[in-house]
């Protein structure tokens, strides 16, 4: 699971499901954005999935 690091799920698109998340994924993935996954929001308000950015990869 990723971690938001506290931050509220505010101006990220909710997803109801976890096969709408990714479906929004694969669109963003076609149109060139790199390492994205998906995630069940941690927010009890919001309770949806979203999509966010892998961490980087340490080197």
């Amino acid at each position: 699971m990723i971690r938001t690091k506290g931050r509220a799920c505010t101006g990220k698109r909710r997803h109801d499901t976890e096969d709408q998340a990714e479906d929004h994924r694969q669109s963003l993935i076609a149109q060139g954005a790199v390492r994205l996954t998906t995630y069940r929001c941690r927010n009890r308000a919001c309770r949806g999935w979203h999509v966010g950015h892998l961490p980087k990869p340490r080197t």
